[in-house]
């Protein structure tokens, strides 16, 4: 009978793999990848600073660096602060409320009938004010796709504003 021996075998690996001690054999990526949150919270614990009293900063300005999601989201939310601002400032000529049927969108093809309704309302609106500037407000636009683009609403309540400018303002009407 054969003895057994204890003793591990040995085998020679690529160099792009590593043996763990429990003998499975991981490649090299994933050991690092391991290896990587314990060594991310080391550096978390480090970068963890006691903030200065009022009494030790006696004296200093404190100068914070702005974090980078700051600055994408500042210029985004000024962007969308001075359109709101310029449509509020430009002064109302004239105002009517209409109760749109889209019958005609409605009886397309059923693929059709959203984006129909939606050049419906554009059209109506256009001759009510007589002028091709016509902005939907994004209101408007949610509620004509609310049902997706194959089943649209059989009418819509909208309010239609002229502005200064001669653009035409669509948006959906308050509800009594």
């Amino acid at each position: 009978m054969s003895e057994r021996n204890d003793e591990p075998i040995v085998a020679e690996l690529p160099e792009n793999e590593k043996v763990e001690a429990e003998g499975k054999i991981i490649p090299e990526g994933q050991a690092e990848a391991i290896q990587a949150p314990a060594a991310a919270t080391e550096k978390a614990a480090k970068s963890e600073e006691k903030e200065p009293t009022a009494e030790e900063t006696k004296g200093q300005i404190k100068v914070s660096k702005p974090k980078k999601e700051d600055k994408v989201e500042a210029p985004e939310k000024e962007a969308k602060g001075e359109k709101e601002e310029k449509e509020e400032e430009e002064k109302v000529v004239e105002e009517k409320t209409l109760i749109i049927n889209l019958r005609h969108a409605y009886l397309a093809y059923s693929r059709k009938q959203t984006p129909r309704s939606v050049k419906l309302v554009r059209k109506i609106a256009s001759r009510a004010f007589k002028t091709e500037d016509v902005k939907i407000d994004n209101s408007l636009n949610n509620i004509l796709w609310l049902r997706g683009k194959t089943k649209a609403q059989r009418r819509v309540s909208v309010k239609i504003q002229k502005l200064e400018s001669g653009t035409v303002r669509v948006m959906p009407a308050p509800e009594a």
